[in-house]
């Protein structure tokens, strides 16, 4: 089993012949074939989660898979796709592996040699995914009217207003290639994907049905962080939740039988002398890469176990000549996919030197492979991505020449032509590498807003930092503070809106742009509690834009929040300014805001009916925008009041509602609130089983920040139970709690968390405050504390004087 790229890794199947022969992995490829026969005969989707560590051969199995699935399937049509995301880094844009599996699916159709079926994936891009085109030179060069985007599609005569986002286009694409055939979309080195990425993935595997394989592959020990869970994880998580048939698969390391076997089959013709191999079995403990560089090395391999594999690739490095490290190097910086014509100008060389170069590197030493060409450009990628970090780490050590080599790569990507989206993003990283402020502010600014209108907030936050440090600007840290508050950064959101507002004073700026970041700080303010000088700073803004309109009607708003769940309750205040924003404005989604707080308002004064009336008008509202975050919204609004009311099964029947639209759409993925309130509804249910995982799963999505507020819910959930259902629930839901945490469900960190809690809760006295109980026992801070007992109340100051006037009172089931 190679473990190199090989001939498909990166050059997205173009050039797949039929890969070496696999060693053992026999019972896990067959278990990956069987479910791609079961998607093509059924025409039922299918996901497979590959896992395992840096250099075990997850690469080598997959090109086996794609190249036996076509093999097999060839007859039903199977396109076959790959991409792979590149280190995490600035200089890798969103979507990226996407776009690279796009690019070889467009070569899969071509290399099939059905015409009809290559123009009409050109078709379905063209109909469905315009501004994916851009990502896949076959069907734009085919396209004979050059539509290129989605915005120059718009303006050759297609109404704008049809232009779905990237993700629906995605979706609507997809269902229609497997119309025609079924598809197999192979994700490699996920572990590095941005955000933007994985929500996309997960979207596709959650909504598209019929003859969909995706295989997601990634390493698991990068998934590690102790600041919070990594959205990949959380992706799985909801994958294997929601999609029970997904298989996870982890790649183990070789037997020693079977590592002497890759030894001798890397060695192709040439005998490897017993103690060699001996030696090589030891060193590289199951683990391919290291074998297989290993004999690379031959009888230049170390005497001792090397401690990393990076040690085994620094080694391999060092036989190079100098003239070939370096060359590799400037490749690297490149990119660890590099154009060759790039890297000929940069090493002020003959292009066709470049290629013989490059060549004897491939042929000789197997640490570049010809990967898909961009475009015009041919393009090389080197063996393997730590391959590609060495080369940056020794390059970079000589400062003075790695910034040179920037300022030049800049030059040549400015002289570029019709910039897409992966160019953009390049272009900002090599200007910071070459330390030129101005351009590095201008294009990571540019390259910003892009990203985040494509939705890649992640992406867009740290390309905004950048432009704030580069070139600081009043446009810069307004764009940082609409990505740290769509993260649910507040008090990171707070902080760029009043940077962006002591720069609007020295900056020309429209009143409209600066009225617009003092809402968003307004906004960011009232999240974090900080209600005084969120009233302060409303009040002014009404003050300067007193007349009928958005930034009147969002102002009205947040006072409406505020009179709701700030520290002194006014229900009446919040129903009269409700009402007159719903009288302002015509836009369906402020309308339906305004709608659903005013029924929040009428809960809080003890009106279920007037509450249930004006909750059902959001709802109605929210449904005109066409959005499924405005829905989704409107209907936990709905269920705050039927879980209030003790509407147990209306709670449970809108929850699961809530649940379908999480998983189809993505909304609230992250952290889902409805997942919270099912653990509290199954509790008083009796479903005390159902309950305690659900709150486990709750734990396990919820990241570092927001864990004192969720201690504080479930000491407020134990409460409940004591109250309403009596002691005895609660304490069988706590036993079932104890059960999770003797499970493997939790990772261990939150398992020693949550059983933390349990003990302090055991010990529990008589007539005990909740709150207090989890700021003094359970860790968390007073204003999270606060801020949970108010979500956990609905913003009703007493629920049970609430449920004493319910006709059902008392009754929990």
């Amino acid at each position: 089993m190679l473990t190199e790229p090989d001939e498909w890794e990166g050059i997205g199947l173009s050039r797949l012949l039929a890969p070496p022969p696999l060693v053992d992995r026999v019972d896990e490829l067959s278990q990956l074939l069987g479910r791609v026969d079961h998607a093509v005969r059924t025409g039922e989707s299918t996901v497979l989660v590959l896992r395992g560590e840096a250099g075990v051969g997850k690469t080598s199995l997959l090109a086996t898979l794609a190249h036996r699935a076509m093999t097999e399937h060839a007859e039903a049509g199977l396109l076959a796709g790959y991409g792979q995301a590149m280190l995490n880094s600035l200089a890798s844009d969103s979507f990226q592996a996407i776009r690279e599996c796009l690019r070889s699916l467009a070569s899969s159709a071509e290399r099939s040699g059905a015409r009809g079926r290559l123009n009409r994936m050109v078709s379905s891009f063209r109909e469905h995914a315009p501004d994916w085109i851009e990502s896949v030179p076959i069907v734009g060069q085919l396209l004979a009217a050059g539509v290129r985007t989605g915005q120059t599609y718009a303006e050759s005569g297609r109404d704008e207003t049809e232009i779905d986002s990237r993700l629906d286009q995605l979706l609507r694409l997809i269902e229609d290639l497997l119309t025609d055939s079924p598809v197999l979309m192979v994700l490699d080195d996920l572990h590095w994907a941005d955000t933007a990425t994985i929500d996309l993935l997960t979207t596709i595997a959650l909504r598209v049905k019929g003859p969909l394989v995706l295989v997601l592959a990634y390493r698991p020990d990068q998934l590690r962080s102790p600041d919070q869970t990594h959205p990949l994880q959380r992706a799985v998580f909801r994958l294997c939740r929601y999609l029970p048939e997904t298989v996870v698969m982890d790649l183990p390391r070789l037997s020693s039988a079977d590592t002497e076997l890759l030894i001798r089959q890397s060695a192709g013709g040439s005998s490897v002398a017993p103690h060699v191999v001996s030696k090589i079995v030891r060193l590289s403990a199951g683990n391919p890469l290291f074998a297989e560089s290993m004999v690379r090395l031959g009888d230049h391999a170390g005497g001792s176990a090397p401690q990393q594999i990076t040690a085994v690739l620094e080694e391999r490095l060092s036989y190079l000549v100098d003239e070939d490290q370096r060359l590799l190097e400037v490749a690297a910086l490149i990119g660890y996919s590099f154009e060759v014509d790039y890297l000929a100008r940069l090493a002020r060389m003959d292009i066709d030197d470049v290629y013989e170069r490059l060549h004897v590197l491939f042929s000789e030493h197997g640490l570049v492979r010809p990967a898909e060409p961009r475009g015009d450009y041919d393009r090389y990628l080197i063996h393997h991505p730590l391959f590609a970090q060495i080369l940056r780490d020794r390059g970079a050590a000589n400062a003075p020449r790695w910034r040179r080599h920037h300022t030049r790569l800049l030059e040549i990507l400015e002289a570029e032509q019709d910039w897409d989206d992966e160019l953009q993003v390049r272009a900002a990283a090599v200007a910071v590498a070459a330390r030129n402020r101005t351009k590095a502010g201008t294009l990571a600014l540019a390259a910003a807003r892009r990203q985040f209108i494509l939705g890649s907030v992640s992406k867009a936050r740290d390309l905004a930092r950048i432009a704030v440090e580069q070139t600081p600007s009043f446009e810069a840290s307004a764009l940082l503070a609409e990505c740290l508050s769509a993260e649910g950064d507040h008090v990171g959101g707070t902080e760029a809106c009043t940077d962006a507002l002591a720069r609007a004073g020295h900056e020309t700026i429209a009143p409209a742009l600066e009225a617009n970041v003092r809402l968003l700080w307004a906004r960011n303010l009232r999240m974090t509690c900080d209600w005084e000088q969120t009233s302060q700073a409303l009040e002014e803004l009404i003050a300067d834009h007193p007349q009928p309109g958005p930034i009147l009607s969002e102002a009205l708003m947040l006072q409406a929040e505020v009179a709701l769940c700030g520290p002194v309750q006014n229900a009446p205040l919040c129903i009269e300014l409700c009402d007159r924003v719903a009288a302002m404005s015509s836009d369906p989604e402020v309308r339906s805001r305004a709608f659903g707080h005013r029924g929040l308002a009428h809960l809080a004064a003890y009106d279920p009916a007037a509450a249930d009336r004006w909750l059902a008008e959001a709802i109605d509202a929210a449904r005109e925008t066409g959005h499924p975050y405005a829905e989704y919204e409107a209907l936990h609004w709905l269920s705050k009041k039927t879980m209030a009311c003790l509407e147990l099964d209306r709670s449970w029947q809108l929850l699961e509602e809530l649940a379908a639209m999480s998983r189809t759409s993505g909304v609230a993925s992250e952290n889902p609130p409805h997942l919270r309130d099912s653990s509290r509804v199954l509790g008083l249910q009796h479903r005390h089983s159902d309950a305690a995982e659900a709150f486990a799963r709750y734990l396990d999505v919820s990241l570092a920040p927001s864990l004192g507020r969720v201690a504080t819910m479930l000491a407020w959930q134990v409460h409940e139970l004591d109250q309403v259902n009596g002691p005895n629930a609660a304490e069988m839901f706590l036993e079932r709690l104890r059960h999770v945490c003797h499970e493997d469900f939790l990772a261990p960190d939150r398992c020693a968390r949550l059983g933390g809690h349990l003990g302090a809760l055991e010990r529990r006295p008589r007539n005990w405050n909740p709150t207090e109980f989890a700021i003094t026992e359970l860790g968390a801070t007073p204003p999270d504390a606060h801020a949970a007992e108010a979500i956990f109340r609905f913003d009703v100051q007493s629920l049970p004087q609430l449920r004493a006037t319910l006709p059902w009172a008392g009754a929990a089931s």
